[in-house]
């Protein structure tokens, strides 16, 4: 059975995080609702799996961006659902989350599969939101757009256990 992202946000909060997606003049209120709908996907698998590394693509982190910035909903959002609050972690010029925090012979310096040459982090993320049981729009998650940041540092010392 497929998760559906609107199970965790009231409709209310949902019609405003779309709207205010709805400033961007690049979103359509379809593009909107469905960058939204990945980030609720991708935060509500960060805050089942602590333990495991996630970033966002670009577009979907627009829209956690826009959700983090309205933020008496998107406290609410984790409180309620996660009993503790989901932080954003921009990466630094020049680190990356996986040569920070993951153990993987396949890595590059960069941060790339050494076979696919695709972002570790990226295509650990897809997989991990289909395995929780969400659906993935995959025009939304493209490997070249992996945005520099992940939710907690999974993995390393100040990982929340």
């Amino acid at each position: 059975m497929i998760r559906d992202p609107k199970m965790y946000v009231t409709p209310d909060v949902w019609e405003r995080e779309v709207t205010l997606l709805l400033r961007n003049p690049e979103n359509t209120r379809e593009l909107a609702e469905a960058k939204f709908g990945q980030a609720i996907a991708y935060l509500v698998t960060c805050g089942e799996n602590p333990d495991v590394l996630m970033g966002p693509s670009k577009q979907v982190d627009e829209a956690w961006h826009s959700f983090l910035l309205d933020s008496i909903p998107y406290h609410h959002f984790t409180e309620r659902n996660f009993g503790r609050y989901i932080h954003h972690v921009p990466e630094l010029p020049g680190t990356t989350a996986e040569a920070q925090c993951v153990s993987d012979e396949r890595a590059t310096r960069d941060g790339h599969d050494s076979d696919t040459g695709r972002p570790l982090v990226l295509e650990q993320t897809i997989t991990a939101i289909k395995a929780a049981g969400f659906d993935i729009d995959p025009d939304l998650w493209g490997m070249e757009s992996a945005a520099n940041c992940n939710q907690c540092h999974a993995g390393c010392h100040d990982s929340p256990k």
